[in-house]
C-alpha cells in the first residue's frame, strides 16, 4: 500500500513536509511523477517549481540518489526490495480553489499539487496521514474509513481536496440517499439555513434533470476570503470555492455570484467528472491533453449553472436576464470567433486558454459555449425534447459506465432528438465547427421564448460611436476591427485627453511615450454597445424551458 504523511513544522514558513512511503516489490527503476497540471484547467501548472529538498531513504534508512528524468519525473533504482520512503518539501502559498495554502490557521491542500503518482502503481490504494493541531476541525472529499484518509486509487487522490482550520463552519442536508455537507472557512454574512435551503433546492433540480447523483457523499468546501477573488474547481465527491470579500456577501448581487459558481460546480459533477472526453478518461497528468470538447465541458456547464437557478426558483426571471445579458455583453466585444472556431479555442486551451492572448484569436468555452448550449436548448425544445434530455442520454451512455466520449458521439446524441437532422448539422457546421456569427441565431431563439433582445449606445461615447475600450487611466484595451480607431490607434496607447469635435473626436495620445495627436469620425452605426432582454411575453414553448 502506499503512504502519504504531510505535515508542517512550521506554518509560518508555508512549507509542508511530505514522506511518501512505496512498497518496492521488484528491482527494476521506481518512477515518480508530479502532476503537470490539474483537472478542471487545461493549463501547465508545473508544481514542480514547488517543491525543493528531495531524497530517498531506502528500507535500511540510507540515503539514495534520485535522478531528474524529466521537468516534473524522478527515477531510483532500488537495491533491495521493501519500503522506500521519499521525503521532500512543497511550497503551499497560493490560495485559489485548485491549489495550497497553510498558515496559523489553516491547512489547505489540492492533492494533485504535491502528490507523486508512482508509474506502475496507479491503481493501488493511497492512505493518507495528514498532522494537523489537535483543536482544528477537518473536512476532505477523500474517502474514510476507521477514522483514516483514502483514495481507491491515484486518480481519486488527485481529484481530492483537504481542509483544516479551528474556524471551519459545517451544516449538512439529504436530498434521496445522498449526504451533502457544507463547510465553511471564514465569516458568514448570510443566513445560513437560506443558503443552504437554496442549495439543496437546486441539487434536487439536477438530481432531477438527470435521474440520479453518481455519489452518495457531497461536499461544498468554501474559503470566504477579506479580500476580492472568484474561483470554483469540480471534484466528482465535492467542489471547492473561493470567494471574496466576504462581507460582499450580505448583498444579492454579490451572493447572486457565489450561488451561480456553486451551481455551476455541482452540475460538473456529471459533466466533466463522469460524462467527460476520451482524451481524459483517465487524466494524464505529465502531459497536454488536447480535446475539442471545451463548448461541452464547459459551455453546457456554464449555461446549465445558470438555468438550474432559474429552474429551482433562486434566480427571478429578471436576474437571470441580467446573468444572460452579462454572458452576451462579454461576448459581443470578441471577435475571436471570426478566427477561430470553438472547437480550435477548446483545443489551444493549452496554449492561452486562460489569459487574454492575442487580439480576437479565440472564442470563450465559457460564455460562447454557453451560447451554443442557449441555441441548442432552444432548437431541442422545438423538437419537444431539451440539452437536458441529451445530457441525460450522455450520462446513461458515457458518464455511468464511466465510458469517454467523441464530440462526434455527444453530436449524434443531439441528432437523436430531432427529425431535422439537416437543421441540427447546419448548425454545427456554422457555429461549432465554423466561424459565423451566432448572435443573429441567439436572438432569433430568445424572440421564440417572448424575449426581445435590445441593444443601446454605452454611457461613454468612446466604445460606441469610436470603438473605443478603455482603463479609467485612459489605457486602450480594445479597438473595434470595423472602426476607423483600429487604422490610427494602437493597444496600449494611453488617452492623455479629448475633445468632441463637429464630426467626431480629437485625442492626445501617449505611445510608449511618443505623444500624439489622432481625429476621429463618428461612426455611422454603433459599434460597442450593450445589450438588454426585454420581457415581452410568456409563451408555452417559454414555460418549457424554464420548467421542463
Amino acid at each position: 500500500m502506499i503512504k502519504y504523511l504531510i505535515e508542517s513544522t512550521n506554518s509560518f514558513s508555508q512549507f509542508i513536509e511530505i514522506t511518501l512511503s512505496i512498497p518496492v516489490r521488484h528491482l527494476s527503476q521506481v518512477r515518480l511523477q508530479l502532476p503537470a497540471w490539474r483537472a478542471g484547467r487545461y493549463q501547465l501548472a508545473n508544481y514542480v517549481q514547488n517543491i525543493r529538498n528531495l531524497n530517498i531513504l531506502t528500507p535500511a534508512g540510507k540515503q539514495i540518489s534520485a535522478s531528474k528524468l524529466t521537468k516534473d519525473l524522478w527515477g531510483f533504482n532500488p537495491d533491495h526490495v521493501g519500503e522506500y520512503q521519499v521525503h521532500y518539501e512543497y511550497y503551499c502559498a497560493k490560495m485559489d480553489a485548485g491549489s495550497c495554502w497553510v498558515d496559523d490557521e489553516q491547512f489547505y491542500l489540492n492533492f494533485v499539487n504535491c502528490c507523486f503518482e508512482v508509474e506502475g502503481m496507479s491503481d493501488e490504494r493511497i492512505n493518507v496521514e495528514i498532522n494537523y493541531p489537535q483543536h482544528y476541525q477537518s473536512c476532505t472529499t477523500l474517502l474514510q474509513e476507521n477514522h483514516e484518509f483514502f483514495a481507491i486509487n491515484f486518480q481519486q487522490l488527485a481529484d481530492s481536496s483537504f481542509l483544516a482550520s479551528q474556524n471551519l463552519t459545517h451544516d449538512s442536508f439529504e436530498s434521496g440517499e445522498v449526504n451533502f455537507h457544507l463547510w465553511f472557512h471564514g465569516e458568514l454574512y448570510f443566513d445560513l439555513n437560506e443558503f443552504k435551503a437554496n442549495l439543496q433546492r437546486f441539487a434536487e433540480k439536477q438530481m432531477e434533470a438527470f435521474g440520479e447523483f453518481p455519489v452518495e457523499e457531497y461536499h461544498f468546501i468554501y474559503q470566504l476570503l477579506p479580500f476580492p477573488h472568484y474561483h470554483g474547481v469540480e471534484h466528482q465527491r465535492g467542489t471547492v470555492i473561493t470567494f471574496g470579500p466576504a462581507e460582499s456577501l450580505a448583498e444579492r448581487v454579490h451572493m447572486n455570484e457565489l450561488m451561480g459558481v456553486s451551481c455551476h460546480e455541482l452540475y460538473h459533477a456529471w459533466n466533466v467528472c463522469q460524462i467527460r472526453p476520451t482524451e481524459i478518461l483517465p487524466y494524464d497528468f505529465s502531459k497536454e491533453a488536447y480535446h475539442e470538447a471545451g463548448w461541452m465541458v464547459e459551455g453546457v456547464t456554464t449555461y446549465m449553472g445558470d438555468i438550474f437557478l432559474l429552474k429551482s426558483g433562486y434566480f427571478s426571471l429578471k436576474e437571470y436576464c441580467e446573468t444572460f445579458e452579462k454572458a452576451l455583453n462579454r461576448e459581443s466585444i470578441n471577435f475571436g470567433w471570426q478566427n477561430q472556431s470553438i472547437l480550435e479555442s477548446s483545443f489551444d486551451l493549452w496554449i492561452d486558454g486562460y489569459v487574454g492572448g492575442i487580439p480576437d484569436k479565440k472564442v470563450s468555452i465559457y460564455t460562447h459555449g454557453a451560447l451554443i448550449a442557449f441555441c441548442l436548448d432552444a432548437m431541442l425544445l422545438d423538437e419537444n425534447s431539451s440539452l437536458h434530455q441529451v445530457m441525460r442520454i450522455l450520462w446513461k451512455r458515457f458518464g455511468k459506465p464511466k465510458i469517454g466520449y467523441s464530440v462526434k458521439e455527444v453530436w449524434e446524441a443531439v441528432l437523436s432528438q430531432t427529425n431535422h437532422p439537416i437543421y441540427f448539422n447546419q448548425f454545427h457546421d456554422d457555429y461549432i465547427a465554423g466561424k459565423e456569427d451566432i448572435f443573429p441565431v441567439v436572438y432569433k431563439h430568445l424572440a421564440s421564448l417572448g424575449f426581445d433582445l435590445i441593444t443601446k449606445a454605452k454611457e461613454d461615447h468612446l466604445p460606441s460611436d469610436f470603438g473605443i475600450i478603455k482603463l479609467e487611466d485612459g489605457k486602450i484595451t480594445k479597438i473595434h476591427p470595423a472602426s476607423e480607431a483600429s487604422k490610427k490607434l494602437m493597444l496600449g496607447d494611453v488617452i492623455k485627453s479629448q475633445e468632441l469635435t463637429a464630426n467626431g473626436v480629437g485625442l492626445s495620445i501617449d505611445r510608449f511615450g511618443r505623444k500624439l495627436k489622432v481625429e476621429l469620425t463618428r461612426s455611422n452605426e454603433l459599434l460597442f454597445r450593450d445589450h438588454f432582454l426585454v420581457d415581452k411575453k410568456t409563451n408555452p414553448k417559454r414555460a418549457a424551458w424554464m420548467n421542463g
